[in-house]
């Protein structure tokens, strides 16, 4: 049995998974997570805030530290949209290395939507259906797709829950105004992918299965999880009609109040708002009346990849 780690360097939150691994197999054995807001501020200029390189790389170092010492024998970090879009990448990526002692690779979109796609397919099986993997994150959303199980191709869109915040979200709680504004630029950025308009053949409508911080969340709220369960949160589904009833209790409530609400990380409370606009007005571009929710994504990815691996068996 081998001991690996991946650490997912994220617009939003950083996490780790340390896993073990027999040659087909990954068993996650601890996660651990910080919401850090790497990507706070860079749609204004394209550069990475200094306190925030400073933090996240903080992070990083203390989760290499934790992984060596659970007998991680392989470290992998991945930067994702935020990295790769700023201008001072390569200062952040300097600064992990002092810290950590390893060098985080910046991947494409391309490889990003792959490694999504990896780790949703191993814990949630569409078989022969038509299928569409949404990966909704801080800084950008990847999309891959399935006709009749086979790979057909992915694209990236620069959707991301913490630029819509940042620039449309100034009252507390938001006001309708703010609400239509966003809904209003994701459509805009929707519409601007020719991709999206090609989808699988019809009539099949695909299976849309979403990964990454806000499907998870709204899927922790919708179970009223006190304690965050990968287990319960992989194959369960969430329904429009779900969605808006979470964004109604949602944005009636001012950001101290929000965060208190049982399945809602406090650190998210801002971004979970903008995360669940783009999560309904995608599912209703796709014609879908919900989604099916994998807690695995490009965390478990990067190690199925690494390791050859084919599956994932969570504990219950």
């Amino acid at each position: 049995m081998q001991r690996l780690a991946s650490i997912d360097i994220g617009s939003q939150t950083i996490r780790l998974l340390i896993a073990d691994c027999d040659g087909t197999t990954l068993y996650p054995r601890e996660r651990r997570r910080e919401i850090v807001g790497l990507g706070s501020g860079l749609h204004a200029d394209s550069l990475l805030r200094p306190d925030r390189i400073e933090q996240a790389a903080a992070c990083i170092g203390r989760f290499c530290a934790h992984a060596r010492a659970a007998g991680a024998g392989d470290v992998i970090a991945m930067a994702t949209a935020c990295v790769r879009l700023a201008r001072n990448r390569q200062a952040f990526i300097e600064n992990v290395q002092q810290h950590s002692g390893i060098l985080p690779s910046v991947i494409p979109e391309e490889r990003e939507a792959q490694l999504s796609l990896t780790g949703v397919l191993a814990v949630v099986h569409p078989e022969d259906e038509s299928a569409i993997i949404m990966d909704i994150g801080g800084g950008s959303t990847e999309l891959s797709f399935l006709n009749g199980g086979i790979f057909q191709g992915s694209t990236s869109l620069p959707l991301g829950a913490i630029e819509p915040a940042e620039r449309f979200m100034h009252t507390d709680p938001p006001a309708d105004t703010e609400l239509m504004a966003i809904r209003a630029w994701v459509d805009g950025v929707i519409g601007a992918c020719p991709m999206l308009f090609e989808g699988p053949p019809k009539p099949v409508l695909p299976r849309i299965l979403a990964t990454a911080g806000t499907a998870t969340t709204l899927a922790a709220m919708d179970l009223e999880l006190h304690d965050y369960q990968p287990a319960r949160i992989n194959h369960h589904v969430l329904t429009v009609a779900t969605l808006d009833t979470l964004l109604r209790r949602m944005t009636c409530l001012p950001l101290k109040q929000r965060a208190r609400l049982t399945g809602l990380e406090p650190g998210r409370a801002r971004v979970i708002i903008p995360g669940t606009l783009i999560l309904q007005r995608m599912l209703q571009h796709f014609n879908a009346d919900c989604c099916t929710v994998s807690d695995a994504g490009l965390l478990e990815g990067i190690l199925i990849q690494h390791a050859g691996l084919k599956k994932i068996i969570e504990k219950t």
